[in-house]
């Protein structure tokens, strides 16, 4: 009987569309389109150097169409939240230098038609990578505040460009201070990827503060003020250095370690104490250390050297080791200047004024030995040129020179034999540093590898970095480029990916 159903079905839909009539009286609004042409899918952007600029079409349906636009930006692979856009424009053509950190993000361009509150959004990715980890970098300053100038080097050692002002312009502020010194570890732990790992930091010394930075990204991890665990009374940076597996910093004279051999979170320890009495003790800016080494410092109070390690909590006295020509204790003398000249045999240089008679100045080498040290003297007649000195650069594991300044000129000293040569007149320039950076061997690549010594000078609020080869001691009559910029410099360093914290010994 199914059939039957079914027949009758079929009949009752039949009757049904013989009673309905159409009309054919159908009104249909179309919906409006807004095109937007112009923006590519994806875009390769340098950090700090690179802009994007874009000027797209925008075209719609709607006769009347009156336009709003907008531009945002936000991090791809957010973890835990939503992405958070930052709006980087409201114009319809954008020109936006890309600050961002190296890594991928999404680039939002938003058009409304006001008339019909129609919107479009479209879409880019962008991938931001970043040069800080190749190029020079000049550490400067304006009498009060200090920042960074990065030189590029995509092709070879001379720089092709350069980039103002990096510190300021990632970090929102200058450092305060005079610029002193650079430093740079590839074993510093901090979380600025999520976890505690080793970071390539680079660190800043001003005569006020002083700022550890990712090098990959230049964001600051800290300032002074959040690099111990202990918050340190007075801002004063002397120095900073690695030795031992450990690195030490000094502060208002102060000596603070961090042990890297032990999970530990980048925070330097309470002051070390000079001895169990607690004797009271300024240290000076001066040091000598290596990687390997012990390292050295000299208290200026009681004119003594000490020593320290790493975990702990009272430094370590230096003696006098066989031969030595002037004591490590109590040797009545102001340290003027000392610095690194060798790490294999271990060795430095020194300049040293007599307290009690300010005209006896002593020029030695240094030659540790474990905890001891001998001094090996040469007393300066007033009528060299090293007795008036201002500025220093030991040349290291090369050439037994000692570079200096006398005004506008650089001269050398040969420590083996005294002899002293003018090496560079600079034109009533002052002289602000002398440094002496080698970057080569199996470590360092071919189109970048170099051997200077780098004078810098300041006049007329701007400062010249000059890049001297040398040969057998002397230098080259011109540079082979000079880097300048705004400022003083206090500093320069240069940094590329196999750079390491086994590179460049620290070292004033």
């Amino acid at each position: 009987m199914n059939w039957k159903y079914h027949s009758l079905a079929a009949c009752c839909i039949v009757l049904l569309s013989a009673c309905y009539k159409d009309k054919g009286n159908y009104i249909y609004e179309k919906r409006e389109e807004i095109t937007v042409s112009g923006i590519a899918s994806t875009y390769d952007k340098v950090s700090l150097q690179d802009k994007i600029t874009i000027n797209p079409e925008v075209t719609s349906t709607d006769p009347g169409a009156r336009f709003s636009y907008w531009w945002g930006i936000y991090e791809t692979n957010v973890q835990g939240s939503a992405p958070k856009v930052d709006t980087i424009g409201r114009e319809k053509a954008l020109d936006y230098l890309v600050t961002q950190s190296a890594k991928g993000w999404v680039l939002v361009f938003g058009a409304k038609n006001e008339h019909t509150g129609v919107s479009r959004i479209v879409t880019s990715s962008i991938n931001v990578t970043t040069r800080f980890t190749r190029g020079w970098y000049v550490l400067k300053d304006d009498g009060t505040g200090s920042d960074v100038d990065l030189f590029l080097t995509p092709e070879n050692i001379e720089p092709a460009s350069k980039l103002d002002n990096v510190f300021s312009l990632v970090n929102q502020r200058k450092i305060d201070g005079k610029s002193m010194l650079f430093a740079f570890y590839s074993n510093y732990k901090s979380n600025v990827t999520g976890v505690m790992s080793n970071t390539r930091a680079l660190f800043m010394l001003t005569d006020k503060d002083a700022s550890v930075v990712n090098i990959n990204t230049f964001r600051e991890i800290h300032g002074l003020g959040g690099l111990f665990y202990e918050t340190v009374p007075v801002k004063k940076p002397g120095s900073i250095c690695e030795a031992n597996s450990s690195n030490f910093f000094v502060n208002d004279g102060q000596l603070h370690s961090l042990y890297g051999m032990s999970a530990n979170v980048g925070l330097f320890g309470g002051r070390q104490l000079r001895d169990d009495v607690n004797t009271p003790y300024y240290l000076s800016k001066y040091f000598l250390a290596y990687v390997f080494g012990n390292p050295f410092f000299f208290d200026e109070r009681s004119s003594s050297f000490v020593s320290a390690t790493g975990t702990g909590s009272v430094m370590s006295n230096v003696t006098d080791a066989e031969g030595t020509e002037m004591p490590a204790n109590r040797n009545n003398k102001e340290l003027l200047y000392m610095g690194l000249k060798s790490t294999n045999p271990f060795s430095g240089v020194a300049l040293f004024r007599d307290k009690t008679d300010p005209s006896l100045k002593i020029l030695s080498t240094i030659k540790p030995e474990n905890y001891s040290l001998k001094l090996v003297n040469d007393t300066l007649d007033a009528a060299e040129q090293i007795y008036r000195a201002e500025r220093f650069g030991s040349v290291i594991a090369d050439e037994n020179i000692l570079y200096f300044s006398v005004g506008d000129k650089i001269w050398s000293r040969n420590l083996s034999n005294g002899v002293e040569q003018l090496q560079s007149t600079l034109d009533g320039e002052q002289i602000t540093f002398i440094r002496h950076l080698k970057y080569s061997g199996s470590g360092a690549e071919q189109p970048f590898s170099f051997n200077y010594v780098l004078v810098g000078t300041t006049a007329g609020g701007s400062y010249k970095v000059r890049a001297f080869r040398k040969s057998s001691g002397n230098l080259a009559t011109a540079p082979d480029f000079v880097m300048e910029g705004a400022g003083s410099a206090g500093d320069v360093i240069y940094m590329a990916p196999p750079v390491s914290n086994y590179t460049y010994s620290n070292t004033y």
